[in-house]
């Protein structure tokens, strides 16, 4: 079975036909990603060329993200939206 991206669990949510809960049910199964896709965070550097912050969990290999990494990731990922701009690929 195919995974399904977060934009997509996102957009079912709005059609009314899955829950908030059941997003996050199925997330804790792995059956839809945690992480957007389609714009890059981006911010200047001193010497005014783009940089792009990045936040992941070092030697996590096939293992699965606690509900404390989660939502140490959250808080992670608010902070890049209050210091970065958007960006499309």
């Amino acid at each position: 079975m195919g995974k399904l991206t977060k934009k997509e669990a996102e957009q079912l949510q709005n059609e009314g036909i899955l829950t908030d809960e059941a997003v996050n049910e199925m997330q804790d199964l792995g059956l839809v990603g945690r992480k957007s896709r389609g714009t890059k965070r981006v911010m200047k550097a001193k010497n005014n060329s783009w940089v792009s912050p990045q936040f992941y969990f070092r030697g996590l290999s096939n293992d699965e993200y606690s509900k404390k990494m989660t939502e140490l990731s959250n808080k992670v990922h608010e902070l890049f939206e209050e210091y970065t701009t958007t960006q499309n690929k």
